[in-house]
């Protein structure tokens, strides 16, 4: 099919075929929207009826979702309607103008090793990414890995997922999968179910071939490819280049073995063995055990933040890491990502053991900064740590995560929420560090989340509502900045838009506190009393602290609405009562209670609650009391006028 001349979806006009492989047809095209020049890919027809429109489309939209400096981003999909009745579906991706590695290896055959393992840990750290987000590329080959300069970029990761999902992996006229025979894995080549480890696989034979000249296996057809696979294991690399690192020839023959069981359980282990400091291969080689190896390697890094045992430094050097170090990490970063006064605990012991065995490792120092932050925040308690320490050990520790990476775009994120706990009144410094992010890392979905929340902080509900489109569109899965969105649409009194972004961040993480909450609130102002019970009970189920108490104050209010009074007085007593035991009151449980008691219409209570809270010129306490819907019985209460330091909105006519 020529779409030379074309127009897709009324936007993109096509100029010419600049590839063709055995799934798509690559076109160059125009964005004449955006006045940029963009690749577009189209599935070729009689695949296309085979996996199914829909499912190839929504497979695209997961693979959206991926963030990393070695991904090439999905801009657009959609499908083309045929004369003869059918669709082609298409996706639009960046044209990037550079080579790909197979270009390079027509050129250069063999690569320095050095340019071998760069390639390598670039490509692997993208597949590890998306392996986190359970998605396999199936498809590694050098074909599909761009080099643009000193960048290198994986492409084609949304096919690869579409085919595989589909459970139609018999597509070809010699009954072997689609993918290329030379970097296929044993169980992919026979049609078997893939996991991360067969991406494992064809990364190592892109490796084993950047060293040598050639695959691992070759043969004049794919059923030869395949044979000689299944029935014999790769030759050593050691008799085509002596010079090889004998840890690089270890990891790469392990990363090929026939059984996945027997390859690393991870491509960040592989990746790990890869850099084991052995500089050089020993005349005399000594036999090492693999099992014992891989267990003294075996540490994975952290996508993002530390990546295949290599710190990149605020001077542009870069620095061996201890294994050790960035297994402590990675195990302190999953305490902190379980939101529980216990993870939180545990994630500062282990953080700061590894910076007791390395002290220079910045990404250590940022996580340990995050998990003092988040316990100052939810008012949890660290062992031995009392209270009024926290901001104070948490601005220390990102102060030294930046003097050792000052490039380090979470780090600056941090340095934000940090700025913005110690002083709650004044957004400059927060949003300085915010935009010092975005300027480092203009695709930190997070990041854009945060400038988006210090501008509808400062009434720029415009601004940030803008912001958070953009973050979703980087990260369409990232819960937190689609809750937000519905937060912003419910302050704004739309609540159609804001049940329909609440439900999106469910629809992600169904077990999102967060998304929980708001659905419930939304509820409530839509007169909707069952639904807002059913989310906030369901909210107490996830809750444990300060939230569990969160929680009970907004199930009080869809009591109240609801006219059950007793009740609702029954859970704002309980939720009281266990307040009673905190060293201080969080901003969100005071606004929560006094939203109770403003829909039991004690007005009294509610503005007494709230007088507790301090600093009351805290912006973002400031941004709830003018636009939550709930206290607009309160907007024109001189005592509640005389709490806002800017004049409430018209509430239901936005904020």
């Amino acid at each position: 099919m020529d779409l030379t001349g074309a127009v897709v979806a009324n936007r993109y006009t096509i100029e010419r075929v600049i590839g063709r492989g055995g799934m798509a047809t690559v076109w160059l095209a125009r964005d004449v929207q955006h006045d940029r020049v963009v690749a577009i890919k189209t599935l070729h027809p009689e695949l296309a009826g085979a996996i199914g429109i829909d499912r190839f489309l929504r497979e695209l939209r997961i693979t959206a979702r991926l963030q990393h400096p070695s991904v090439v981003p999905v801009l657009d999909s959609g499908v083309i309607d045929r004369p003869d009745g059918t669709s082609t579906p298409w996706y639009a991706m960046p044209y990037l103008q550079g080579e790909s590695l197979r270009d390079r290896l027509n050129r250069e055959r063999q690569l320095p090793i050095d340019e071998a393992l760069r390639v390598t840990e670039a490509v692997g750290s993208a597949l590890d990414a998306a392996h986190r987000q359970q998605i396999v590329h199936r498809d590694v080959k050098p074909e599909n890995i761009c080099l643009v300069g000193d960048h290198v970029y994986v492409v084609d990761f949304g096919i690869g997922k579409a085919l595989g999902a589909t459970g139609a992996e018999q597509l070809t006229s010699t009954g072997l999968s689609i993918g290329t025979p030379a970097y296929m894995s044993p169980e992919q080549s026979v049609g078997e179910a893939v996991d991360a480890r067969s991406d494992q696989y064809s990364l190592a034979a892109v490796l084993y071939e950047m060293i040598t000249g050639e695959p691992p296996f070759s043969g004049p057809n794919a059923q030869a490819i395949v044979a000689r696979r299944i029935a014999e294991p790769a030759r050593s690399i050691s008799t085509v280049r002596s010079t090889v690192p004998e840890a690089v020839e270890r990891a790469t023959l392990r990363a090929l073995e026939r059984a996945p069981a027997d390859r690393f359980p991870s491509v960040a282990e592989f990746l790990g063995a890869l850099r084991k400091p052995v500089s050089a291969r020993p005349a005399a080689r000594r036999r090492t055990n693999l099992g014992v190896a891989a267990g003294i390697v075996g540490a994975i890094a952290l996508v993002g933040l530390v990546t295949w045992g290599v710190m990149a430094t605020a001077a542009g050097r870069s620095r061996a890491v201890d294994p050790e170090v960035l297994a402590l990490y990675e195990r302190g970063v999953r305490a902190y990502d379980s939101r529980t006064p216990e993870g939180v605990a545990e994630a500062v012991s282990t953080l700061s053991a590894a910076i007791a065995r390395d002290s220079g490792h910045a990404p250590s120092w940022n996580g340990l900064a995050n998990a003092y932050s988040r316990a100052y925040q939810r008012v949890f308690r660290i062992p031995g740590v009392p209270d009024e320490r926290l901001l104070p050990l948490a601005v220390t520790a990102v102060n030294r995560s930046l003097a050792l990476d000052s490039m380090s775009a979470d780090a600056w994120v941090t340095h934000a929420i940090l700025s913005r706990q110690v002083d709650p009144v004044d957004l400059g410094p927060p949003l300085r560090a915010i935009r010092r992010s975005i300027e480092l890392d203009s695709t930190h979905a997070e990041a854009w989340h945060y400038f988006a929340l210090y501008q509808t902080e400062t009434g720029d509900f415009d601004a940030g509502l803008e912001a958070w489109r953009r973050g979703v569109r980087l990260a369409p899965a990232y819960e937190q900045g689609l809750a937000f969105l519905a937060l912003a649409h419910y302050w704004r009194g739309n609540f159609d838009s804001a049940t329909v972004w609440a439900d999106s961040a469910l629809r992600v993480k169904p077990s999102y506190l967060l998304g929980r909450q708001v659905r419930g609130h939304i509820a409530v102002e839509e007169g909707d009393v069952a639904r807002a019970e059913a989310s906030f009970e369901a909210a107490l189920r996830l809750s444990t602290d300060v939230e569990f108490m969160n929680s009970l104050a907004s199930l009080a209010l869809a009591k109240a609405r609801g006219r059950r009074r007793a009740e609702a007085r029954a859970l704002i007593a309980r939720a009281e009562s266990l307040a009673s035991g905190l060293e201080r009151l969080p901003p969100h449980l005071v606004l929560y209670l006094a939203h109770a008691y403003t829909a039991l219409g004690d007005a009294g209570a509610a503005l007494r609650t709230l007088a507790r809270y301090q600093p009351l010129r805290d912006v973002h306490f400031q941004l709830h009391l003018r636009c939550d819907p709930p206290f607009a019985p309160l907007s024109r209460d001189p005592r509640f006028r005389a709490l806002v330091t800017r004049p409430p909105p018209v509430w239901g006519k936005g904020c």
